[in-house]
């Protein structure tokens, strides 16, 4: 029989607090499956598994209960066997029987801790990774370019649910090459966008949009809902269709796949007319932080102003501060 405390939720450094530390803050739902999720890839993995991270929502305050995914980061020793996949594979499918609340809401990376630990650097090729993500099965191949923002988001944001301390686990993503991989991934945005039907296609893009032309902006990297809040605040024109990319998300409207009005098909474009505009600037070559930087979309007051698919006006220099703080904070 299993042993009930190797389904505690461990504590982590982070929620070091007085001196003492404390239980790690998080979403109850969240908290409830953890260990049961844990059990079930330590049980695979045993000794291999070096650390298992968790990043994201949960640990951002924007987690929206029935909605967000888990996502979390394996580090591993070696490489993974077609054994190993199969009985990953049916790890998760045993969590998922035992939660189904949480089926096709698990977004889970395995890559090498040999890669993780390393500085990243412009030249390096992707590693081989296996994921296992909603709406997709699992599944290994080279990472995609947008793994690079999950690697950043674990090093600051991430915490320590099994093994070595995240800190000495992941290494840190210069923020020219951040940048470089949001704007390939936005720019693949817009080309794939037209083909979307349904509402929760469109949140997603519209998301997922407001996130990189805030990354591209201010070199932070933020949850949808604070992207989402940023954007909104910053270029008015946009807040309509942010408005009900939100509403989408939460509601029962994802599957709904009558056209867009017009008005919301507008501003979904000028959206991402406006945010490939400013990535075209980074694509092709990292960027450091003390770069000659692409307009941006100009601050608008909503009356009329410049439109923010002709940008007028530069966006703010780059935030400066420590590397090491929190690109969400």
């Amino acid at each position: 029989m299993d042993d009930p405390r190797e389904r505690q939720l461990p504590y982590h450094p982070r929620a070091v607090a007085g001196g003492g530390l404390t239980d790690v803050d998080l979403p109850h739902t969240v908290r409830e499956v953890l260990p049961d999720l844990l059990h079930e890839i330590r049980s695979v993995l045993g000794d291999r598994l070096v650390g298992l991270y968790l990043y994201g929502s949960a640990v951002s305050g924007d987690y929206d209960e029935g909605v967000s995914d888990i996502d979390l980061l394996a580090a591993v020793a070696d490489g993974l066997g077609p054994g190993t996949l199969s009985s990953l594979d049916a790890a998760h499918r045993r969590f998922w029987a035992g939660h189904p609340d949480f089926l096709d809401r698990l977004d889970i990376l395995y890559l090498p801790a040999a890669s993780l630990s390393r500085e990243l650097s412009a030249v390096d090729e992707p590693p081989v990774l296996a994921t296992v993500s909603p709406g997709s099965p699992f599944r290994t191949g080279p990472a995609p370019q947008g793994w690079i923002l999950n690697r950043r988001l674990v090093h600051y944001t991430g915490i320590t649910l099994h093994g070595r301390p995240v800190e000495s686990a992941v290494a840190g993503v210069p923020a020219g090459l951040v940048r470089e991989a949001v704007a390939r991934d936005v720019l693949s945005l817009r080309t794939g966008a037209s083909r979307v039907t349904h509402r929760g296609g469109h949140a997603y893009v519209v998301l997922t949009a407001c996130r990189a032309l805030l990354t591209l902006t201010t070199a932070r990297q933020a949850s949808k809902a604070e992207a989402a809040r940023r954007v909104r605040a910053r270029w008015p024109r946009f807040r309509p269709v942010i408005d009900a990319a939100q509403e989408w998300r939460l509601s029962q409207a994802v599957r709904d796949e009558t056209p867009l009005p017009s008005e919301l098909s507008t501003q979904l474009a000028g959206l991402l007319d406006a945010v490939c505009e400013v990535a075209e600037g980074y694509a092709g070559s990292a960027t450091g932080e003390g770069a000659v930087r692409p307009a941006s979309p100009a601050t608008e007051s909503g009356s009329g102003t410049t439109g923010p698919s002709s940008p007028s006006a530069a966006s703010p220099a780059p935030d400066r501060r420590s590397s090491r703080r929190a690109p969400g904070d």
